[in-house]
């Protein structure tokens, strides 16, 4: 833009200096030298103008490139700000701005919502055992397997450490129970090859799952504290398994 700029206001001191010869040519006796030189300057003009209207296109059609370029890198790097770049899941901090939004929005609406709140058994002792590189890879392998069971509307993401969260749009209590448990289902029948470990044989893992569902008057906080809540009871209750908000009443 600065070289746009630039140009413009070379192209109008070339202007007026053509100007400025034109009128000196309407002082000249000889006429037929006045429509020479006319002529001329108007054929003058006329480069003038297509080259800078070349050049002009030129330097536009550049910038829209640059534009283009630019508007994709930022949204590359919006997408990367909101993704677990482990697991491709979308991060804490997305889920937390995601979560508060739809519940303040949900306040009016009274929709059903719902949330899981994940958590891989006996990680610690998984990653002591095979290191931290094989921990890397479970968690990976879980992300991929919850979100084949998932519909495309509902949210996935990593909470923190080995816990994930996922959440339910339009979805029941008694859905998110049903959906718990055909998670912790596929991910027990599953086995896994580590990678990046000496562990030659394939695992099988399991998750402890706690669900909550949005009541009136409920904050995305409230909703988070109740699934995590959940989830300890399915800890306690033997791992592999999913507990609802209102199992701990």
């Amino acid at each position: 833009m600065t070289v746009l700029d630039g140009d413009n206001r070379e192209y109008n001191r070339s202007m007026l200096e053509q100007g400025r010869r034109l009128e000196e040519l309407v002082h000249l006796d000889d006429i037929r030298r006045l429509k020479e030189e006319l002529l001329e300057e108007v054929e003058q003009l006329r480069r003038s103008v297509r080259e800078k209207e070349s050049r002009d296109g030129a330097k536009i059609e550049s910038l829209a490139q640059q534009v283009a370029v630019l508007n994709h890198e930022l949204e590359q790097a919006r997408t990367e700000s909101e993704r677990d770049a482990l697991t491709g899941v979308y991060n804490r901090r997305c889920f937390d701005r995601y979560f508060t939004e739809l519940i303040d929005a949900n306040a009016a609406a009274d929709n059903d919502v719902a949330l899981l709140m994940i958590d891989i058994d006996d990680f610690k002792r998984l990653n002591d055992t095979f290191g931290h590189l094989a921990g890397d890879s479970v968690l990976a392998a879980l992300a991929r397997k919850c979100r084949q069971l998932i519909r495309s509307e509902d949210f996935m993401a990593r909470y923190g450490g080995e816990e994930f969260v996922i959440v339910l749009p339009g979805s029941s209590l008694r859905n998110a129970e049903k959906k718990g448990r055909q998670i912790c289902e596929a991910v027990a029948s599953t086995r896994y090859l580590l990678e990046g470990s000496n562990c030659r044989d394939p695992l099988s893992l399991s998750v402890s799952i706690g669900a909550s569902a949005f009541a009136r008057g409920d904050t995305a906080a409230a909703m988070v504290s109740r699934a995590d809540k959940a989830m300890y009871l399915a800890k306690a209750a033997g791992k592999n398994c999913v507990r609802s908000e209102k199992e701990g009443e």
